[in-house]
C-alpha cells in the first residue's frame, strides 16, 4: 500500500480549526455559576475550551449541555450560545458547538478566520513513502 506521509498527520474538516488563546466566561443557561476558562482553537462551527476549576465543578462540561460565553478581548469579542458536544476524561477540556451567534460576533470570527487560515489551502503532500505490509 501506498500513502502520502502527510495523510496521516493532515486531518481534513469541512471547518478547519485556528489555534488561539483567548479567555472565554461561561455559563450554563440555567444561570448557574459562572467558568472561566481558554479557548485553545476555533472554527466557523465552534471551539475548544480548557478550564482549570476545582474538583466541585468538574461536572460543567457534560455533553449536551447548553452554554452562554462571552470573550472580552479587544481585537475579540465573541458574544453567544452553543453546545457541549464532546469532553476530554479530565473534564477540563470540551468542544463547543455555536448554535446562535450575533450579528457582530459572527462579523469578528469571520474576519478572525480569513486572517487567520481558514482559507489557506493544506499543506502540500510531501514524497510518497511506499509502506510494505
Amino acid at each position: 500500500m501506498i500513502i502520502p506521509n502527510d495523510t496521516i498527520l493532515f486531518e481534513k474538516r469541512e471547518n478547519p480549526r485556528i489555534p488561539l488563546e483567548v479567555q472565554v466566561a461561561m455559563n450554563t443557561l440555567q444561570k448557574g455559576p459562572r467558568v472561566f476558562g481558554w479557548m485553545q482553537d476555533i472554527s466557523q462551527g465552534g471551539f475548544k475550551v480548557k478550564i482549570d476549576i476545582p474538583l466541585s465543578f468538574k461536572s460543567f462540561f457534560q455533553e449536551g449541555r447548553e452554554v452562554s460565553f462571552e470573550t472580552f478581548e479587544d481585537f475579540f469579542q465573541l458574544k453567544g450560545r452553543g453546545g457541549i458536544i464532546w469532553t476530554s476524561s479530565d473534564g477540563e477540556i470540551a468542544g463547543v458547538r455555536f448554535d446562535q451567534l450575533g450579528e457582530e460576533s459572527r462579523r469578528i470570527l469571520d474576519e478572525f478566520l480569513v486572517c487567520f487560515g481558514r482559507d489557506v489551502p493544506p499543506p502540500p503532500l510531501s514524497p510518497i513513502v511506499e509502506i510494505h505490509v
